[in-house]
């Protein structure tokens, strides 16, 4: 079976569209993120793009800051995930579940190489009852710097974590194979692996993930 696969950045309409005819099964968006990046959407274009999503693909909004601008965020725009990425704490991060959670909204949770004691992050996060951690060999105010997928800790976080672990960083068609038979992920993270330029998706790359996921299965 495959891994989930959540492809994120998205910015246009069309690219919603190409997403969701090749089976992407989660669909990101990049809302009111408080540092620079080429996907940041405002929260109006953002509530418009989200609503172009239909079942069964689902829909995450990655964004940051405070707990009232997070919950903002996510009352307008109901998505099926908020992504935290940026440096949220533990308590927040309990907050969110169980407020989110109650208007049917999951939590992901993103760790980054300068996380404190890496592991034990990942086990005290997803023991509050995330629906996953997502490792970014990227740092929040560098995401365009790029940055290749780290097997080595994406394993021990697996080993650390009771909740899926999603693999990111440099996910391409032509690496994709090689990385799900090496890692065994259960969910695949892609954002400028299949892009022509920032935050415009390719179809043609678009598709070749899914031909390269069908050929490894």
């Amino acid at each position: 079976m495959r891994p989930i696969v959540k492809i994120c950045g998205l910015m246009r309409a069309e690219d919603v569209s190409t997403c969701v005819r090749y089976g992407t099964d989660i669909i990101g968006f990049v809302v009111d993120y408080p540092h620079p990046v080429p996907w940041n959407l405002s929260l109006n274009i953002a509530k418009d793009l989200v609503a172009l999503v239909s079942k069964p693909a689902e829909t995450c909004v990655v964004t940051g800051g405070s707990l009232e601008k997070i919950m903002h965020v996510a009352k307008e725009t109901r998505p099926d995930y908020i992504q935290l990425h940026c440096g949220e704490t533990l308590s927040e991060v309990e907050f969110l579940v169980q407020v989110l959670g109650k208007y049917g909204t999951k939590v992901i949770k993103t760790l980054f190489p300068d996380t404190p004691e890496l592991e034990i992050a990942a086990a005290d996060f997803s023991a509050l009852g995330i629906y996953a951690l997502l490792f970014d060999p990227r740092s929040p105010r560098n995401a365009t710097l790029g940055g290749m997928a780290d097997l080595s800790a994406f394993a021990r976080l697996k080993r650390a974590a009771s909740c899926p672990v999603i693999l990111a960083g440099g996910i391409t068609p032509e690496n994709v194979a090689y990385l799900i038979s090496h890692s065994q992920p259960k969910i695949i993270d892609l954002m400028s692996g299949v892009e022509s330029e920032r935050g415009v998706k390719d179809e043609a790359k678009v598709a070749a993930i899914f031909q390269a996921l069908m050929d490894t299965g």
